[in-house]
């Protein structure tokens, strides 16, 4: 999950914390094939009426093709209570042997500071995953990181996602020890693509290493696998 805060009015001094009004009840969403939508609740944790925008982003498709449409894409929201958006599927054009990814954002907008002690009014765009999975693939997805393996290639090791799914891996163990992990190979392990595989370049790997990684599932819960 991403949060980009936009500074909306910035004055002089700044009387206290910004913090995310909005709080969504998952931080990825997944929607299989056949669903004639799912839902999304999002909870208004301040004690001001918020508006809110929502909208999906595309990764890999054309930025002009629309796969999904939230309904309301523009909401109003009490302190304290809940909007539930309904994100509907309206292409037929998405693979049907593979997950598809996109970014499901939301937007705060905040109410008008009338406060003149406070000199500074944020909005909070929460930036959330949503996956397409076709049903050919859904039976098969629990545990599907289990089938990583490692394969070498010169003097160096690929990480090779062989499955349809898209993976998050949060952590990198080599026989025992937590690898901390540059920014670049970061962000390359916290989307793994379907069919790809990731150069290990900056790890020494010998070939009897014992390599575990640690990946959110579909329910935001993080597993441990050894990668073979």
């Amino acid at each position: 999950m991403r949060i980009k805060i936009l500074i909306l009015l910035m004055l002089c001094t700044f009387s206290h914390s910004a913090f995310a009004a909005f709080i969504l009840n998952g931080t990825r969403f997944i929607y299989e094939e056949g669903r004639k939508n799912i839902s999304i609740e999002i909870s208004n944790e301040s004690k001001e009426t918020y508006g809110g925008q929502v909208w999906v982003e595309n990764v890999l498709i054309p930025k002009d093709d629309v796969a999904f449409v939230p309904m309301p894409s523009f909401f109003k929201v009490d302190g304290g209570k809940k909007q539930v958006v309904r994100i509907i599927k309206v292409s037929d054009k998405l693979p049907q042997d593979k997950e598809s990814i996109f970014w499901l954002n939301v937007q705060e907008i905040p109410p008008v500071n009338k406060d003149k002690n406070n000199v500074m009014v944020v909005a909070v765009n929460t930036q959330v995953k949503l996956i397409y999975r076709p049903i050919s693939i859904a039976k098969k997805r629990e545990n599907a990181e289990a089938k990583m393996e490692l394969v070498k290639e010169g003097k160096y090791y690929r990480l090779n996602n062989p499955t349809p799914y898209y993976f998050a891996i949060t952590e990198l163990k080599v026989d025992g020890k937590t690898i901390k992990l540059e920014k670049e190979l970061s962000h390359k392990l916290g989307m793994v693509s379907p069919k790809s595989s990731i150069l290990l370049s900056d790890i020494k790997l010998l070939p009897t290493s014992i390599v575990v990684i640690k990946a959110i599932d579909d329910y935001g819960a993080i597993n441990e696998y050894e990668v073979k």
